[in-house]
C-alpha cells in the first residue's frame, strides 16, 4: 500500500467528511498558543473519526464489493490491487465509472469512506502535482506538429500498428534505455501518442497532458469532467489557435477538442445519455470529421433488483471537428431495447442490449465505410450484433454488413457459475467481446492475379482469429490459437505487416505471441512467455500477452502482464531485447523518487524518430512511493 498522507492532514479530511471540527492547528504542527497536550489530544480524536470513517467503508465494502472483490476474484481487480490506487480513482470508479450499480444509493460520505477504507488514505488524498509545476515547459514553447509521430492507436487508419516515422531497427533495439520517466496518476489505459515534438497521456485521475518529446517537461494539462482512459489523437482545426487540435473522450461519455498547442479546450459534446456509457477505444479522425466509439459497463447490474436491465448499446457518433456537432450516430444494434420480462423482484427488464464498442474504428476510405467489432449481448433477446464485425457508413453510419461470430452470448458480471444475480441471462456466456480494432491489409496479387485483394483482420477474446472479405465480411481463412476466457483470448490488439498478423494471447496458462500468415493464418512462429521469475506485487504474477504488438522497422515488440517488452525479429520470431520494466525503479522528471514500474496490459509501445514510449503500471503497484503508474520515454542514445 502507498504511504499514507501525513497523520494531520489526513484526519482533518475525515473530520471535515464526517461533518466534525478541522484543525485548530496548522498543517505544518506548529503550535498556535494551545497545549502539546492539547495539540495531541486533537490529534487522537482526528485518528479516531478517520477509523470510524474507514470502519464505515470497511462494513460498506462486505455488503457491496467483497463478493468480487475478495477471493476467488475472477472478473474484478483483487482488493490488494484496490489498494494499489488513490481514493479519488475508487470513488470515480464508484460515482461515474464501471461500479456506478454497486454505489446505487450511496451518498458522497458512503464513497469517500469505502476508498478510504480500500486504500488506506484519507478520502480526497491525491498525488501531489507540486513537481509536475515545477518540471513545467519553458514559457513560449510552443507545439510543433512537424517530425515523427505516432498518432492515435495506429499510425495509419488501418489500425496495423506498424511504425512509419522511426529509426529504430534490428541493429539498434538491443541499446534502447530509458531516457526520461514521469510520474503520474493513475495513466492505465491511455496509450501515449507522439505528434512532433509532443507526447500526449491521459489518466483514470482525469488529467490529460501534453509533454515535450525530449524533456518530459509539461507543456500543458487538462481536467476533465471524469476519468480518462482513450488514446488521444491529434489533427488539423480551424477554431484552434495553433491550428491543431487534440481529441479524446472522458468516462462520462463527453468528447472533447483541445487546442494542441494550450490546452484551451474548444468544445465538449455529450455522446450518449445513458447512465452507463462510457469512452474507452480511441477517436478516429478522418477529414474533417471524428468517429467516437461508444462502450458501455452495463455488464455489471446482475445483482440490481430494482434495476431495468438492460438499455445500453454500442455505438458510434461522427463529428464535425471544428464545431463539435453530431452528424449521425449510428447503434452497434439497430433494434431499439423494449420491454420483454420482469425479473425475480418484479422490475421490468430490456433488451437487446450490449454489443459495446471497445477499441478504435479502422478507415476503408476505398469502401467509403468504417469498421468496428463488437462486445457481447447483455440479455436473452435475440439479436446478431454482439460479438461481431461491422461495416458502417462513412458519411451516414448506415451498417453496411455485420457477421457475428459468437451466437447467444449473453453475459452479466456476477452470474452463475460465478455467483448469482436477479437480472442473469440464461444461460449467462462465455463473455467473448471483441476488445480489438479490427486491421485492413491489402495481399499481394496471386500469380496471375492483378492487384490483389484485400483483407479484414479481427482477434477475439474466444481465442479465434479471423480473415473477413471486406467486401461483405464472409470469412475467408478462421484458426483459434487459444483457449480464450472472459480475461484471455485475444484482448485488446494485434498487428501486421505486408506478410503476417502477429496476435498476442492472454490465456492463463499458455499465453503467446504468435505470427499468421495473412494469406490463410497458417503459423509461421510461436513464443510462449516463460513463467514469471517472482511474484513480487499484485499484477506482476500474470504473464499473458493481452496488451497489443507494435512493429518498427521488421522488429515485433510485445507487451506482457508480468511488465516485460519483448522486441522479436518479425520474420522469425527470434527474441533481441528484453526490458523488465516491472523490476524497475525510476527517478522522474516530474520530482518523484523511486518509482517502480508496474505491469503491462491494455497498451503497446508506440514510436517516433529515435524514441519509443511506454506507460508501465496498469493494476498499480502497492509500495510504490507515489502515483501508480510511470510513463517512460525510451531512446537508442539512452540517458
Amino acid at each position: 500500500m502507498k504511504p499514507v498522507l501525513g497523520v494531520a492532514i489526513a484526519v482533518a479530511i475525515a473530520v471535515t467528511a464526517l461533518g466534525g471540527a478541522a484543525f485548530a492547528q496548522s498543517v505544518s504542527g506548529e503550535n498556535t498558543g494551545a497545549s502539546a497536550a492539547n495539540a495531541m489530544s486533537a490529534r487522537q480524536a482526528q485518528a479516531a473519526a478517520l477509523g470510524k470513517l474507514q470502519a464505515h467503508g470497511e462494513e460498506l465494502f462486505s455488503q457491496r464489493c467483497k463478493s468480487c472483490h475478495m477471493p476467488p476474484v475472477e472478473h474484478a481487480p483483487s482488493r490488494s490491487e484496490l489498494a494499489a490506487q488513490f481514493p479519488n480513482v475508487i470513488a470515480d470508479a464508484l460515482k461515474t465509472g464501471k461500479m456506478q450499480a454497486m454505489a446505487a444509493g450511496l451518498s458522497d460520505t458512503d464513497i469517500g469512506a469505502i476508498a478510504s477504507w480500500v486504500t488506506g488514505q484519507a478520502p480526497d488524498a491525491k498525488f501531489d502535482l507540486a513537481g509536475e509545476a515545477k518540471n513545467a515547459c519553458p514559457v513560449g514553447a510552443k507545439f510543433n506538429p512537424a517530425g515523427p509521430s505516432w498518432n492515435g492507436w495506429s499510425p495509419d487508419k488501418q489500425n496495423t500498428r506498424v511504425a512509419t516515422s522511426t529509426m529504430i531497427n534490428a541493429a539498434n533495439t538491443p541499446k534502447l534505455a530509458v531516457k526520461w520517466a514521469f510520474a503520474y496518476q493513475g495513466g492505465r489505459y491511455g496509450q501515449p501518442t507522439v505528434v512532433g515534438n509532443r507526447v500526449f497521456v491521459t489518466s483514470s485521475s482525469g488529467q490529460v497532458y501534453a509533454l515535450d518529446k525530449q524533456t518530459g517537461c509539461v507543456a500543458w494539462a487538462y481536467k476533465a469532467k471524469g476519468s480518462v482512459r482513450v488514446t488521444v489523437s491529434v489533427g488539423k482545426n480551424p477554431k484552434a489557435a495553433s491550428g491543431w487540435a487534440a481529441y479524446f473522450g472522458d468516462m462520462g461519455r463527453n468528447q472533447v477538442a483541445v487546442d494542441a498547442n494550450s490546452g484551451q479546450e474548444l468544445w465538449s459534446v455529450s455522446i450518449d445519455a445513458g447512465p452507463r456509457g462510457i469512452l474507452t477505444g480511441a477517436p478516429a479522425l478522418w477529414g474533417d470529421t471524428l468517429y467516437v466509439p461508444l462502450s458501455s459497463f452495463e455488464e455489471g447490474v446482475a445483482g440490481l433488483a430494482a434495476y431495468e436491465c438492460c438499455k445500453q448499446r454500442g455505438a458510434v457518433a461522427a463529428i464535425d471537428t471544428a464545431s463539435g456537432k453530431i452528424k449521425w450516430k449510428s447503434y452497434a444494434i439497430p433494434t431499439a431495447p423494449a420491454p420483454f420480462k420482469k425479473n425475480a423482484a418484479g422490475t421490468q427488464m430490456y433488451g437487446p442490449a450490449g454489443a459495446a464498442i471497445w477499441s478504435s474504428p479502422t478507415i476503408d476510405p476505398k469502401r467509403g465505410v468504417l469498421y468496428v467489432a463488437t462486445g457481447d449481448s447483455y440479455t436473452d433477446v435475440e439479436e446478431h450484433y454482439s460479438d461481431a464485425v461491422e461495416a458502417m457508413d462513412l458519411k451516414t453510419g448506415k451498417i453496411k454488413w455485420a457477421h457475428q461470430m459468437t451466437e447467444l452470448d449473453h453475459f452479466l458480471v456476477g452470474c452463475p457459475p460465478q455467483r448469482p444475480g436477479v437480472n442473469c441471462p440464461t444461460p449467462n456466456g462465455p463473455d467473448f467481446d471483441f476488445g480489438s480494432s479490427p486491421i485492413l491489409k491489402h495481399l499481394p496479387p496471386k500469380k496471375g492475379e492483378k492487384g490483389g485483394k484485400d483483407i479484414l483482420l479481427a482477434g477475439q477474446k474466444s481465442g479465434g482469429v479471423y480473415g473477413l472479405n471486406p467486401d461483405d465480411g464472409k470469412i475467408i481463412w478462421q484458426v483459434r490459437i487459444g483457449k480464450g476466457s472472459a480475461l484471455g483470448g485475444v484482448e485488446w490488439g494485434m498487428a501486421a505487416d505486408d506478410a503476417n498478423l502477429y496476435v498476442g494471447i492472454a490465456d492463463r496458462g499458455m499465453p503467446t505471441l504468435s505470427a499468421l500468415r495473412l494469406t490463410d493464418g497458417a503459423l509461421i512462429w510461436r513464443h510462449r512467455a516463460p513463467e514469471p521469475a517472482k511474484c513480487s506485487f499484485e499484477g506482476r504474477c500474470g504473464n499473458g500477452y493481452s496488451g497489443p504488438p507494435s512493429l518498427a522497422n521488421g522488429v515485433l515488440f510485445g507487451v506482457n502482464q508480468d511488465g516485460h517488452v519483448r522486441a522479436f525479429e518479425a520474420k522469425t520470431g527470434k527474441m533481441i531485447w528484453d526490458y523488465d520494466t516491472a523490476g524497475r525503479h525510476y527517478d522522474t522528471v516530474n520530482g518523484v523518487k523511486n518509482q517502480r514500474g508496474g505491469n503491462l496490459d491494455s497498451n503497446g509501445i508506440t514510436f517516433a524518430g529515435s524514441m519509443a514510449f511506454l506507460m508501465a503500471g496498469f493494476n498499480g503497484a502497492s509500495g510504490s512511493s507515489g502515483p501508480d503508474n510511470v510513463l517512460l520515454a525510451f531512446s537508442v542514445e539512452g540517458k
